[in-house]
């Protein structure tokens, strides 16, 4: 994968999350699967901060209560988008 394809990849999926195509769920295991790989495009300090905020998208305040929110991810997906 080159840096451009998960840099897209990333960016669908903060898009997907924030308009809640996907779930939190499957936000965090893709990513997870991603970080777990030995991709070099994973230096890239922006990459690895977005896949790192999609990993805990699914993390819990309390029983049923996310700690993040669709701001959270309406967020990450406008910061990630702003460039490089």
């Amino acid at each position: 994968m080159t840096d451009e394809d998960l840099e897209e990849s990333v960016r669908a999926h903060l898009s997907s999350l924030a308009s809640g195509s996907i779930s939190p769920e499957a936000a965090s295991a893709w990513a997870l699967r991603v970080m777990d790989s030995d991709a070099p495009e994973l230096r890239d300090e922006r990459i690895w901060t977005a896949l790192d905020r999609l990993s805990g998208a699914d993390l819990m305040e309390g029983p049923g209560q996310y700690l993040h929110a669709k701001a959270d991810f309406d967020a990450w997906a406008s910061e990630f988008g702003g460039g490089k």
